[in-house]
């Protein structure tokens, strides 16, 4: 399963374009909405978006190449960086997007990552951080050590009808 690259990047973009301008949607939330977009995909049709990896940090997920796919969208124009004071005193990372994205996804792809923005991108950075914790894929995974896709099979039924968003 090789990294695709461009395609995380168009992602991340797209995710951006789509939620970036809500105040809750930071580094911590689009880390987790890249997350949960991978392993649902990956759980509906047994093949990751992105093929990215995901290390499970204190907070959650985290992929391995956001800080590279970010800087390289803001060098290309098509990302802008803004901070935001947060009442507890420290700053948050937003991004925006300049353009729209050049989207070369199948239905399949956007309508999952469509899904989890819908019903995962009000949440704030705390929210989601305790929220993907709690996924199963992440509680069978050592802190700093990657998130593998298979464990997805271990979420039970009854998570699959909340937001770890069965598309039918």
């Amino acid at each position: 399963m090789d990294f695709m690259e461009e395609k995380f990047k168009m992602v991340l973009h797209y995710i951006i374009y789509k939620c970036g301008f809500k105040n809750t949607v930071g580094r911590t939330v689009l880390h987790k909405l890249l997350y949960f977009s991978d392993f649902n995909h990956y759980e509906l049709y047994n093949e990751s978006i992105t093929n990215e990896s995901y290390r499970k940090m204190e907070r959650g997920p985290v992929p391995i190449h956001f800080e590279e796919a970010i800087s390289q969208l803001v060098d290309e124009g098509k990302v802008r960086l803004g901070k935001r004071k947060l009442p507890c005193g420290k700053t948050m990372n937003r991004y925006f997007a300049v353009e729209a994205p050049e989207i070369e996804l199948n239905q399949d792809e956007l309508d999952v990552i469509d899904q989890v923005i819908k019903y995962l991108s009000h949440m704030n950075g705390k929210q989601i951080g305790e929220y993907a914790l709690a996924d199963e894929p992440v509680k069978r995974t050592d802190e700093e050590e990657i998130v593998e896709y298979d464990l997805v099979q271990t979420r039970e039924s009854k998570e699959k009808s909340k937001v770890y968003v069965k598309i039918i």
